[in-house]
Formats: C-alpha cells, sequence, structure tokens
C-alpha cells in the first residue's frame, strides 16, 4: 500500500501534466473551430456586400440588326448611365460583337460560346456561374428590353447585403419568375440553384430522345392520350429546356426540396396528351417540410424586407437560404405605371414603344 500511495505521490505532475495537456489541446480545438466558422461566415458576408455586378446578354450583329432593335439597346444604355455608374458587363459571342459594344456604347463585354446550344438564353447558368465564382460578388442578370429608372445599384446591394437574399427572380405570381431579371448572391444556395440549371439543360441537351422518353413520353399514360391530337413525335431540346421554366424548377425545389423539373417539361408532355388540360397539377403548391405555404409569399419576408418594397419570399428546404420575387421600386414588368411610381428595370415585355420610350 505504502508503495502504491508513493507511486500515485510520483505520478502526480505527469498526471497534471497530461489533464493541462488534453484541456489545451480541446480549448485549442474549440477556439480553432469557431475560428473557422466564425471566418467562413465573415467572408460571405464580406463576398455578399461587394458591389453588385450587372450583366445583358448583348449579342447581336450591329451592322444588320434593324433599327428597332438598335434604339431599343441605346435607350437601355442611355437610361442606364443616366441614373447610375453600376459596373456593367455586357456578354456576347464572339471578340468582334463585344469589341462593337465597347465602341457604340462604351461598355465591358465578356465573350461567351455558343457552342451546340440553341440559344443564347440557355448559357445563363454557366455564365452566371463562373461569374460569381470568379468575381465573388453579386450577379445580375437584366434583358435588354428595359427602361431604367432608377439607380439600381443601392437597391441591389440591399437585397444582398442587408436583406440576405440569396437568389431572386422577376416577380409574378405564385412560383412564376420572369428570367428578365434575375439576382445572384455569391452564395452556396444561389450556386446550387444556377448549377441545377446547368445541370437539367446539359442533361437534356446531351440525351435528348432519352430525355424526352424518360421525362415526357413515359409520364402520359396511353389512355390520357386523346386520339387524334396527341402527338409523340420527339421535342427537341429547347422544348424541354426553357430557361424560363428551368429556373422556376430550380428554385422551387430548392424551397420544396422536389426534384421533378415539372414546369420545364409539361408543355411537352400536354402536346403527347394531347390537351392542355393535361398535368395541371404543376400549378399546384407542394408545402415545404413543415408544412404552409410553399410559394413566395410577403409574410416570409422580415419586416425590414416588406418595407423596402414589393417583395415575396421563400425559405430554403433546409433553411440555410432565402428567396425571392421582386416588384417595385426594383422591378416591373407590366405597362401602366401610375406617375408616382419608379422601377429600377421596367420591363418592356414586347418591346412596346409606349414603354421603352415614354418620356423620350
Amino acid at each position: 500500500m505504502a508503495l502504491t500511495v508513493e507511486l500515485l505521490r510520483a505520478r502526480i505532475p505527469f498526471i497534471a501534466s497530461a489533464v493541462f495537456l488534453v484541456f489545451a489541446l480541446s480549448e485549442h480545438l474549440r477556439f480553432t473551430s469557431v475560428t473557422s466558422v466564425t471566418s467562413v461566415t465573415e467572408k460571405l458576408k464580406t463576398e455578399r456586400c461587394q458591389a453588385p455586378l450587372l450583366t445583358s446578354v448583348v449579342d447581336y450583329d450591329l451592322d444588320s440588326a434593324s433599327q428597332e432593335t438598335l434604339r431599343m439597346l441605346d435607350n437601355y444604355f442611355t437610361t442606364l448611365r443616366a441614373h447610375s455608374k453600376i459596373e456593367f458587363v455586357a456578354l456576347a459571342s464572339s471578340e468582334e460583337r463585344c469589341e462593337r459594344v465597347k465602341q457604340r456604347w462604351g461598355e465591358a463585354c465578356r465573350v461567351f460560346h455558343l457552342g451546340e446550344y440553341r440559344w443564347t438564353k440557355q448559357l445563363i447558368g454557366r455564365e452566371i456561374l463562373a461569374m460569381l465564382r470568379e468575381s465573388r460578388r453579386p450577379v445580375v442578370l437584366v434583358d435588354t428590353d428595359m427602361r431604367v429608372g432608377l439607380d439600381p445599384e443601392p437597391l441591389l446591394a440591399k437585397l444582398s447585403c442587408d436583406f440576405g437574399v440569396d437568389f431572386a427572380g422577376g416577380g409574378e405570381a405564385k412560383w412564376n419568375i420572369n428570367t428578365g431579371f434575375l439576382f445572384f448572391a455569391p452564395t452556396p444556395v444561389a450556386e446550387s440553384i444556377a448549377t441545377c440549371v446547368v445541370d437539367w439543360i446539359d442533361l437534356v441537351r446531351s440525351d435528348v430522345d432519352g430525355a424526352f422518353k424518360k421525362y415526357v413520353l413515359d409520364t402520359v399514360p396511353e389512355d390520357a392520350r386523346i386520339e387524334g391530337k396527341s402527338d409523340v413525335r420527339r421535342a427537341d431540346a429547347t422544348a424541354m429546356s426553357f430557361e424560363q421554366d428551368v429556373v422556376k424548377d430550380c428554385a422551387r425545389n430548392a424551397v420544396t426540396n422536389e426534384t421533378e423539373m415539372r414546369f420545364s417539361v409539361h408543355i411537352a408532355r400536354k402536346r403527347v396528351a394531347g390537351t392542355a388540360d393535361f398535368a395541371e397539377d404543376v400549378h399546384l403548391d407542394v408545402p415545404p417540410p413543415g408544412g404552409g405555404i410553399g410559394w413566395y409569399d410577403g409574410s416570409k419576408c422580415n419586416p425590414v424586407v416588406r418595407a423596402a418594397g414589393e417583395i415575396r419570399c421563400a425559405t430554403t428546404h433546409d433553411k440555410q437560404g432565402m428567396l425571392a420575387v421582386v416588384r417595385l421600386p426594383i422591378y416591373h414588368s407590366q405597362m401602366a405605371m401610375r406617375a408616382d411610381e419608379h422601377a429600377a428595370f421596367r420591363h418592356c415585355i414586347g418591346k412596346e414603344p409606349a414603354c421603352l420610350y415614354e418620356g423620350n
């Protein structure tokens, strides 16, 4: 017994040292972990609060473009620069077209490569994703059939930095998004939506026959088809990857945790069924996990966001992100506006002169 006590006494300094070492190591790991999480959070906040980058597809042969097109583009850039110094970069499919953009409007330009894609808007996911990763700042894509009526920069900066919105689209009804206005913050949530857009368009383009069979033909039972009206001819890639529907699907799925690309294929399914009444459930709401209303709703925005304008929000299914559809004062897509209403981006759908050049 005496020997055991003596041995314990002899080992006490070593035991104390070991306990201290374990405690110090655990504190170091805890501090490192907290510091790491804090640093990632601070990095995301810093990137969110960078000045937004505005971009538009300006892919025209200016020598052969119509006078109406040139007037529309002149109006877009003139009204933009009358109100704002926001950094802008055009997207065009060749060095020559980019050079003409620089010469005519004095704006920066980025070359994209169309490759096997059918039309430029199918590239939006790929180009936005690349710009997000390169610049680590909010990226905003708008159409050029716009009249700029307010400086968009402070409004867009608030959307990302102050309101914590990861992704936003031009506001329409329920799940509908108008891709005339798309906002992506430099966050994992926004990148995942852009990646979803890229992946679906690439999947359809790489195997149109397989995609048509799997996502359209196989989903329309033969007894649901109307004889003499059902059209089972293969749809082309664009018919199953119209970018506005793809964006709606990717944003909706981020909220509801669905995986089906409903909007992207519903028109092709109706054609196969032979009736516009087929698959109307595409417009039905799918409640997010935990219940409640699934689509964008003003009550889901915090009071500060609601006070800033007509904005409706939706939270991602994992509660990690915020999506929104925006209207005034950021975006407006209807012809009539009151005299006291102003929009940063007034979208003149159909390129109506009365909308584009009002007041010019």
